[in-house]
Order: C-alpha cells, then sequence, then structure tokens
C-alpha cells in the first residue's frame, strides 16, 4: 500500500526533538555502514541517560533511519539524472545539477502551454517570470565558473613561469609554457 502524504506538519519524532549535537552523531552513524542499528543505539542511548533524556527506541532509530535513506536516495537520483540530463553537453559537474533543473523548468513551463491550450494572462506573467529568474541565476552561475577557471588558470600559469625561471629557463621559455600550454597571455 501507498504511503499518504501527511497534511499539516504533523508531530515531531522523538529524534528530532533531541539535541543538535545528538541528531549529527546519529546522522553520523548512519553514514557508516559498518555500524548496525543496534550498535547505534547502544552508543547513543546511555550519553542520552546521563543527560536526563528519554532513549531512543528501535523503532524510532529504524523510521529515521529509513527517511534518511529515502531522503538520500533522491538526491543521489537528482544527481544521476542531472549527469543524463546534462553529461552529454560535456558541462563540468559542479553546476550540473542548477542546469538541469533550468532545463525541467524550461520543459515544464513549456508543457504547461502546450498541454493547457488557452493559458491566461496571469499564468503566463509567472511562466516568463520564472523562466526569466532562471536564466539570470544560470548566467550567473556560469559566469562565476568561468572567473573561477580564469582566476585558477591564472595562479597556475603564474606557478608555471615563476617555477621555468627557477630552473634556468629565459624569459622567452617561461612565457612559451604559460602561453602555449596552458593559454594563458
Amino acid at each position: 500500500m501507498a504511503k499518504k502524504p501527511r497534511k499539516g506538519r504533523g508531530r515531531p519524532s522523538s529524534i528530532d526533538q533531541l539535541p543538535e549535537d545528538v541528531k549529527i552523531k546519529i546522522n553520523s552513524a548512519l553514514r557508516n555502514r559498518a555500524l548496525t542499528q543496534k550498535r547505534i543505539l547502544d552508543a547513543i542511548n546511555p550519553v542520552l541517560d546521563m543527560r536526563g533524556e528519554k532513549p531512543i527506541s528501535k523503532s524510532a532509530l529504524g523510521r529515521y533511519a529509513m527517511a534518511v535513506e529515502e531522503k538520500g536516495a533522491m538526491m543521489r537520483e537528482a544527481r544521476e539524472a542531472a549527469n543524463a540530463l546534462v553529461g552529454g553537453l560535456g558541462e563540468q559537474s559542479g553546476t550540473d545539477l542548477g542546469r538541469a533543473v533550468t532545463e525541467m523548468v524550461k520543459t515544464l513551463a513549456f508543457n504547461l502551454v502546450a498541454n493547457e491550450g488557452e493559458v491566461d494572462v496571469d499564468t503566463l506573467n509567472k511562466v516568463a517570470l520564472i523562466s526569466q529568474r532562471i536564466e539570470r541565476a544560470s548566467k550567473v552561475s556560469l559566469e562565476r565558473e568561468e572567473q573561477l577557471k580564469s582566476k585558477i588558470l591564472q595562479k597556475a600559469a603564474d606557478e608555471v613561469e615563476e617555477t621555468a625561471k627557477q630552473q634556468g629557463m629565459d624569459n622567452s621559455q617561461a612565457q612559451f609554457w604559460r602561453e602555449k600550454v596552458l593559454g594563458v597571455r
């Protein structure tokens, strides 16, 4: 039977109510695949007991672990989808997810207009605004990426030139390596 989405916020789980430092330890322990949930409970519950907190039940930790894994799976799938969508374009992996989301929103906007037939002006304005904001964000992201690449390349070129001179090469030889090999003038 499929899980029905809950309405509202619901009651926070016993783990959500724990102090932040304990939740961090639980999350870290859950990432370590070598630790069983029993071992995690055996390590965390004495700490809670010393602090005067209620112990965590097996079922609470199990539910929490499943929720964490579910979110992790969604993130992995999103990353894989981004790589599949953008990877063929020869893009760098740093901004793949952002570019994939941009393309998905554009596609959704197009499908909305195409499938709805007549769309009211308010909806068109919202779609246009969303597209404009996404394009602007994408442009800013690409500009930042290019600036970062340029700074890194410039630093590498300076290092190559300095190292070449230290190795006894004259200015023209160092300039050759800087320009021809790294492409920096």
